[in-house]
């Protein structure tokens, strides 16, 4: 079965503006329960281990996205990360209500929803919005937005020496060894600067918009980088993503759960020459 070009065109419009909607819906009950933070809301559990937690909001944000999915768009199949799969459809989703979790808990305010939707395969639109800022960044259409505006970003510097490098590496659940401590060790000594701001959705939102020249990360989920990687695309951004082998893959809907590595850069950053190539051709990242 085919689909032609304006109808087409028209279910994507409907299915960017749902998403858009799913993704304001769940940012306002994270926003309200940061703010209005007691007990009942930062009630929180382990998953992973004591580094990896759920709160009540997360889910709660997370039902806000899907009913609102569900009443615009029943035939589709989302994936969350508090829900894992549901529904049936063409149309489907991939969701992370709070990311950054662990800063919301703690009373810091940088955390976003992760919203990514895909029709037959083919990515549709990714939004990540930061709900504290009032930001919502969107890849539609081939084009990247920054609240309804479209954004062309540029390159402010071109090497490690000149340019931040956000990840969240090393992380936390489990004791560097002296290898990855040496790793480590070679960023901070490469780049300008190294941070570690606790959302990897974020980061990738920071990358595509120019606020940083490159990001990197190797602990995450589909769902923390699904929306990001789109808008890192939209801006032209370079994506280097290897599976557990080590081995350069394509990061779309089939293979997110499979990429274990990941880099973005802007379009003007001198990747070849950096220390994070190295390290990833070397495997000691």
């Amino acid at each position: 079965m085919t689909i032609n070009q304006p109808i087409l065109h028209s279910l994507y419009e409907t299915i960017t503006s749902v998403a858009k909607e799913a993704a304001v819906a769940a940012g306002a009950v994270a926003r309200k329960g940061f703010i209005e933070a007691s007990p009942e809301t930062l009630q929180t559990e382990q998953k992973a281990g004591f580094f990896d937690i759920v709160t009540a909001c997360d889910k709660a944000a997370e039902r806000a996205a899907c009913d609102i999915i569900w009443s615009r768009l029943p035939q589709s199949r989302i994936l969350g990360e508090e829900s894992g799969w549901q529904g049936e459809g063409e149309t489907t989703w991939i969701i992370d209500p709070i990311d950054g979790t662990s800063n919301f808990a703690s009373g810091l305010p940088f955390f976003c929803v992760s919203i990514a939707a895909y029709y037959a395969g083919e990515p549709v639109c990714g939004i990540v919005y930061d709900p504290m800022r009032e930001e919502l960044f969107m890849a539609s259409d081939g084009r990247l937005m920054l609240n309804g505006d479209v954004v062309s970003p540029f390159a402010r510097a071109n090497s490690d020496r000149h340019v931040e490098l956000l990840s969240n590496a090393p992380y936390e659940g489990e004791r560097p060894d002296l290898a990855a401590l040496e790793a480590y060790a070679d960023l901070v000594t490469s780049f300008r600067a190294v941070r570690r701001l606790g959302s990897c959705a974020l980061h990738l939102a920071y990358v595509a918009v120019g606020r940083v020249a490159v990001s990197y990360e190797s602990k995450f989920s589909a769902w923390d980088i699904a929306a990001g990687v789109q808008l890192v695309a939209a801006a032209s951004g370079q994506i280097i993503a290897q599976d557990a082998k080590g081995q350069r893959i394509e990061a779309n809907e089939q293979a997110l759960g499979a990429v274990k590595r990941l880099v973005v850069a802007q379009a003007g950053f001198d990747y070849q020459s950096s220390c994070l190539s190295k390290l990833m051709a070397d495997g000691r990242l």
